[in-house]
């Protein structure tokens, strides 16, 4: 190739990768600047209801969302009415929503770092560009030298994977004995190969939805359906936060969560708030299931005998033992029909946290009520907690779910 071709490959490549790489820190920086105020509008639909007062209101977001800090409350005259939360910390951004009284509602939100979103978008926009231009640069140089069917089969090539079609790869022995159009064909591949381990990242973008306990005012049809509760507590959280090294729990904390959520999942279970000290997640709500109440007792047995297991293992080694204990309420409720969405679903979620405060450590606790639904599957032992009966669940029968 000439000096002057060469000059102008180069010139190419680096446009290819300059404009692959500005296109991904826009696309970033658009996502980033509108997510928040995209948490803050879905946020304020949650205080459009005129059934539910700001302060439940307030309480139930503070609660769920762990990226919500605070919630105030000001008149028309700017003038503080009530706040809920706490302002301690640097990384929190305010977002103002007016209300239909002319009041204004302040929320505080955690900001989101997405640095290495952005950077991880970036590296991998530039290599695309790179790879690209190369097969770009070989198509044009073959262009010139009259390689009409292999320059075919490379644009067909180019043509499949435009369609999302990356299994297709070409075959180098069809180059004969030509060393540039091998390379050209190996270039080729290790793009598909590129494309595929890029497919398979998953880069996990923070996803906000407004949560279940809102109750809003659709025009749906509802129906009837049982919805179970799991909440799932660890016994003297606040001993062991003061206790333990930070990094270390934090650590536990994460591993945990994650295994936690993993567990309830594969029943079928959603996770709908991961709280300080709990783990809150519903059972036949919003995709309606079978045997939602023994999925829930499951589910619990197993992230019980998960903790254990870390517990066992800690005192092995000399350290602090994490206990935990778990409360399951179920209730039928009324459930919009397209959504899913259970109505008076906070009131069954406070009956199983209340279950679950009142519950012995390393015990999974449902109530009466729930009990003689899978009394038939579950060996269970009456405990008297209070005032009121309620079950341990000792066994399930094997292959129930």
């Amino acid at each position: 190739m000439s000096k002057l071709g060469s000059g102008v490959s180069i010139f190419l490549v680096t446009i290819f990768i300059i404009a692959s790489i500005l296109i991904s820190l826009f696309s970033s920086y658009y996502f980033t600047s509108t997510l928040s105020d995209q948490k803050a509008q879905e946020l304020a639909q949650l205080f459009s209801s005129s059934e539910v007062s700001f302060q439940d209101t307030a309480k139930n977001i503070l609660d769920s969302r762990q990226n919500v800090l605070y919630v105030k409350l000001l008149d028309s005259e700017g003038i503080l009415q009530e706040s809920m939360g706490s302002e301690e910390g640097d990384n929190i951004e305010m977002f103002p929503i007016t209300t239909s009284e002319n009041n204004t509602i302040l929320l505080g939100l955690v900001k989101t770092d997405f640095k290495g979103l952005t950077i991880s978008t970036a590296i991998w926009s530039g290599l695309i560009g790179l790879v690209f231009s190369i097969v770009v640069l070989f198509i044009l140089s073959f262009l010139s030298n009259g390689k009409s069917d292999s320059l075919e089969r490379i644009i067909a090539g180019m043509k499949r994977a435009s369609r999302g079609d990356l299994t297709t790869k070409l075959e180098s022995s069809e180059a004969g004995d030509d060393v540039t159009m091998i390379r050209a064909y190996e270039t080729f591949n290790q793009m598909l190969d590129l494309l595929k381990r890029k497919e398979n990242v998953e880069v996990e973008e923070p996803i906000f939805q407004p949560t279940l306990i809102a109750t809003e005012e659709k025009e749906e049809e509802t129906k009837n359906r049982r919805v179970t509760v799991v909440v799932a507590k660890i016994a003297d959280f606040q001993d062991l936060s003061s206790t333990l090294d930070p990094t270390e729990f934090n650590s536990f904390l994460a591993d945990y969560r994650k295994a936690a959520s993993s567990i309830i999942s594969n029943y079928g279970g959603v996770i709908e708030a991961l709280m300080k000290d709990e783990i809150v997640a519903f059972f036949n709500a919003p995709e309606e299931q079978t045997n939602p109440e023994l999925r829930a007792i499951c589910s619990a047995v197993e992230v019980l005998q998960h903790l254990a297991t870390i517990t066992r293992e800690r005192k092995l080694e000399g350290k602090i033992a994490i206990n935990g204990k778990i409360g399951i309420g179920s209730k039928t409720l009324n459930v919009y029909g397209d959504s899913g969405v259970p109505q008076g679903i906070k009131a069954i979620t406070d009956t199983a946290r209340s279950i679950c405060e009142i519950s012995p450590i390393w015990r999974v606790i449902v109530s009466s009520e729930l009990y003689l639904c899978v009394s038939e599957y579950v060996e269970a032992r009456e405990l008297a907690l209070g005032d009121d009966s309620y079950y341990s669940i000792v066994g399930v029968e094997e292959g129930i779910i």
